[in-house]
């Protein structure tokens, strides 16, 4: 899972999140899937579609160091650009979830991006673009880098999945 989809998922994720359930859970081990049969060739004549060639380096499975370190990057941009956390308190994760019940969605079904971008802004947010920036830094902020487990994995801090049990109970 790549950097920018690793997020898209994760809010999501962390609403049923427990303390021990991983944000990014890495097989270390696996190594990309083959092309299915009959894929990646012409159907008429055999010949291989794909003649370009395999990039090594897109082939290595990401590790949790990597994941980690890309989401370390994406951090210190957030604060070098200085991002208007849009009333959240960064020292608070309950803060944070109080603005995710009011933005995301309860349900699990797809609703339509205008209706959140509506309650982004109603929130204080310049547009849901905004909005996702800062929960992405959110969530980033309060997971942690866990090494001594096979495979390694980034989780949310325990504090932070209780904050959003907190949140969802009182909104029960």
């Amino acid at each position: 899972m790549g950097f920018g989809n690793t997020f898209v998922d994760v809010l999501r994720r962390l609403v049923g999140l427990k303390s021990e359930t991983p944000v990014v859970a890495l097989d270390l081990d696996s190594t990309p899937s083959q092309a299915e049969p009959g894929r990646g060739t012409d159907s008429t004549d055999g010949a291989d579609i794909d003649d370009d060639p395999v990039d090594e380096e897109s082939l290595r499975p990401v590790s949790a160091r990597d994941e980690w370190e890309d989401m370390q990057a994406f951090v210190a941009r957030c604060e070098a650009e200085a991002i208007d956390l849009g009333g959240i308190n960064i020292d608070d994760p309950a803060s944070f979830w109080r603005y995710c019940s009011k933005i995301e969605p309860a349900s699990e079904g797809e609703e339509h991006e205008a209706a959140r971008e509506a309650r982004a802004k109603a929130a204080g947010f310049a547009d849901l673009h905004h909005w996702e920036w800062v929960s992405q830094y959110c969530q980033i902020k309060w997971s942690e880098l866990i090494e001594d487990c096979d495979p390694p994995e980034i989780r949310a801090k325990p504090s932070f999945s209780a904050a959003a049990e907190k949140i969802r109970a009182e909104h029960a």
